[in-house]
């Protein structure tokens, strides 16, 4: 959600970015509200990069009901913030509960929001992965466009909820990440190969049907200013530096 769901009156943002080293220190502290080990189911880049504009993190669905958990945190207001109306610390969306969390429990040093997302931890902490590589261009969303893209060059359809679709029958393939991996990025290929959108580039850039699996991807990616590399021969000349110095331009 970005850190956007909490704002005063006249509109201004009550939450602000996390330093890395605050993150699990804060999930600490609301796990002491929720009872929940929420610093073992980050989603995103939550942790991985120096900041982090919301902390979002997996609960399961079937373990944890979401209104029990809502109503735990209005009781927290309630019990410390009674002058305070509910909605300016927590709220619902879609799968998800927020929370306007202070940061390591500490009011003085400003607020975060708390993304409680509920569904599969472990599928989601593979669907829901943002990029580790700190200065890279690419979000996790592009990780998912270029996943999509490869998928539909195979007769196949990615579905974060789902897996692998078979795109005429509508059948799920797999919903395996490793063999998520293999079937997208061939044989000996494991989840960690699709990490980042650079992790999966250079699995592929060596296949001669690289620009059919790019095709869709490039299409977007080229409409923010993105680019992919050309599909190349191996030479003197690693692939990795021509994508740096594709991306440094």
């Amino acid at each position: 959600m970005s850190g956007n769901v909490f704002k005063d009156d006249d509109g201004n943002p009550l939450t602000q970015r996390i330093n890395k080293q605050d993150v699990d220190s804060t999930l600490a502290w609301v796990e002491g509200i929720t009872g929940l080990k929420h610093r073992d189911f980050k989603l995103g880049t939550t942790g991985k990069k120096a900041t982090s504009g919301d902390l979002d993190v997996a609960v399961n669905e079937k373990e944890v009901d979401k209104n029990k958990i809502v109503t735990i945190l209005k009781q927290w207001v309630q019990k410390t913030h009674p002058q305070d109306k509910p909605r300016l610390w927590v709220a619902k969306s879609g799968t998800s509960v927020h929370f306007r969390t202070p940061i390591n429990g500490k009011p003085e040093l400003g607020y975060v929001q708390t993304d409680l997302m509920f569904g599969d931890p472990e599928w989601m902490q593979f669907t829901h992965a943002g990029s580790s590589i700190e200065d890279s261009p690419y979000k996790g969303s592009h990780r998912a466009i270029l996943m999509s893209s490869i998928a539909k060059s195979k007769g196949l359809q990615w579905s974060p909820k789902l897996g692998l679709v078979d795109r005429e029958s509508k059948s799920v393939v797999t919903k395996d990440p490793n063999k998520v991996a293999e079937v997208l990025l061939g044989q000996g290929s494991t989840r960690d190969d699709l990490a980042d959108v650079e992790t999966i580039l250079a699995k592929i850039k060596r296949l001669p049907n690289y620009n059919a699996l790019v095709a869709d991807a490039k299409a977007t990616f080229n409409k923010e200013g993105l680019v992919l590399p050309e599909a190349t021969t191996y030479g003197s000349t690693s692939w990795f530096r021509e994508l740096v110095d594709i991306l440094r331009g």
